[in-house]
């Protein structure tokens, strides 16, 4: 049994790694997918993005469900650390990683990490990486509970996965990077909250977390508060780090999106400034749509873990502006998606059915495979093939019969053959 907030448990970790019980081929990367999009997604999955520890990438065992918040927060920040070296490195090297780790953090200026170093320097290398990691986390409760916004202090120990990455891959000298890394998080939510020219409550508030919670000279805050106030920010005031880290890239645009969507607003009018955005950024219109994807299935499969969204009509408004967003997309199609579904009369009969009565394991999986074969010849609807994309299939089967109500009169209580 392991337990982050007990003394030793990274070397506990790496005893189950031995034994077998931790297999890190469980995140092995797809050929298919480069190696930034491959971590994107696996990071996203977890959480880590958000500070919101939704899964662990290699460990699996239930007695995590008695531990704290931090102590999960902690170890999955940990467990992306090492997947980031693992997927440079292409193997494990125990020794090597908390080397390059510690020697990570003793470049970070953080008064914190260096004090920690200090007063542990008689103790082991993984004492010291557990203190530091243990410090590197905070889930204060100094904001009201509304969104993600109670936990985006801790979205801040993702720029460390970040950091981590470029410190690996380029021997950049880390303060310099790392200030880049939150000085263009900052901006961007700084730039996507004026979108609309309004600024809404919310959107001051993930501001605040990130100027309070970021290890930022003063003078940098000062400069985008007075650009803030005055309404001078624009993209191009969003500086990267490295034009070829395209990990930071989707972050900055997750990072958009979720301050679009942090109002409770339907995002449309905002959606000429995400694409903007993702024009200056070198990134595709296919990446922007898998981070609304992903952001919207995080919301779907979590509202009943985050406080918010357990107050039934903020989780209704904020479906029903997905709806929206799904129904033009599905409404641009409309003649062609009635064509092809037309001729899926089993599919229409199912759809009808899951309006009345929950379909059995065996129907769902009717549902999302011919759903599949619907969209895949339809060009324009090749974003829910994007990983993630099928996790909508309830809020898209729930708005087709309302965008194209002719097809289900026709097949109402026609059961196919």
């Amino acid at each position: 049994m392991i337990q982050p907030g007990a003394k030793n448990w990274i070397d506990k970790y790496f005893s189950m790694i031995e034994e077998g019980t931790i297999n890190l081929s469980r995140q092995g990367q797809p050929k298919s997918l480069s190696n930034a999009h491959f971590l994107h997604n696996v990071f996203f999955n977890s959480g880590i993005v958000f500070g919101f520890p939704c899964q662990f990438l290699f460990f699996k065992e239930e007695t995590s469900n008695k531990w704290t918040a931090d102590e999960k927060t902690t170890f999955l920040l940990f467990e992306c650390l090492l997947l980031v070296y693992v997927s440079e490195k292409k193997e494990l090297n125990k020794d090597e990683f908390i080397s390059a780790l510690l020697g990570f953090y003793e470049q970070y200026n953080n008064k914190a990490s260096l004090n920690v170093l200090k007063l542990l320097f008689k103790e082991s290398d993984c004492i010291k990486l557990e203190n530091i990691l243990k410090k590197r986390v905070h889930l204060k409760k100094t904001l009201s509970n509304q969104l993600w916004v109670s936990y985006l202090n801790n979205s801040l120990v993702y720029l460390d996965v970040l950091a981590f990455r470029s410190f690996i891959v380029n021997k950049k000298e880390l303060k310099e990077s790392y200030d880049a890394f939150v000085k263009g998080a900052l901006y961007t939510i700084g730039v996507m909250s004026k979108a609309d020219h309004k600024t809404q409550d919310i959107e001051d508030q993930i501001l605040t977390v990130y100027l309070a919670s970021a290890n930022m000279e003063d003078k940098t805050k000062k400069e985008f508060k007075q650009k803030y106030a005055e309404e001078k920010l624009c993209i191009e005031d969003i500086s990267l780090p490295d034009r070829d880290d395209d990990l930071y890239k989707f972050y900055l645009v997750d990072m958009a999106v979720l301050t679009v969507h942090s109002d409770l607003t339907e995002m449309s009018n905002e959606l000429t400034y995400l694409r903007k955005l993702c024009s200056y950024l070198d990134v595709d219109s296919v990446q922007l749509e898998q981070s609304i994807i992903l952001i919207e299935r995080f919301v779907m499969e979590n509202n009943h873990k985050i406080t918010f969204l357990q107050e039934r009509s903020s989780y209704e408004q904020l479906y029903g502006n997905f709806s929206k967003h799904w129904i033009k997309i599905l409404g641009r199609n409309k003649d062609k998606f009635v064509e092809e579904l037309r001729e899926s009369k089993e599919l229409i009969y199912l759809v009808n059915k899951s309006f009345t009565r929950e379909l059995t394991a065996e129907e769902k999986e009717k549902v999302k495979e011919q759903f599949k074969d619907l969209v895949k010849s339809l060009p324009a609807l090749a974003i829910f093939m994007l990983p993630g994309g099928l996790i909508l299939l309830p809020l898209i089967l729930k708005i087709i019969p309302d965008l194209i109500p002719s097809a289900f009169k026709e097949n109402e209580v026609e059961k196919p053959n």
